[in-house]
């Protein structure tokens, strides 16, 4: 059974300051800004021959929590959508 996918994106301060952390890392490395590097991980692994650091990152985070990438992908997506109304000011 895979990760429940509909569960709120979690705003614990540490855990918020966690993802700061982890977005800031993304961007030094790839030059992409709020995106995880769960979510890096998880994009590369959808590719029909992802790379090797894909693999083997993916498969420690996923083996710690199933799912992860994808669900750190759906979580980004969330947190996209919810940056995107507060920035129009309407509901999507």
């Amino acid at each position: 059974m895979g990760p429940d996918m509909t569960q709120p994106y979690n705003n614990v301060y540490f855990l918020v300051l966690l993802r700061g952390v982890d977005i800031l890392f993304c961007t030094w490395i790839w030059r992409d800004y709020d995106i995880t590097i769960s979510s890096m991980c998880g994009l590369e692994l959808r590719k029909p021959d992802p790379k090797w650091w894909a693999v083997l990152l993916g498969g420690a985070l996923n083996k710690i929590q199933a799912g992860h990438c994808e669900s750190a992908i759906v979580a980004d997506t969330a947190r996209a959508m919810a940056a995107l109304i507060i920035l129009k000011g309407t509901e999507v």
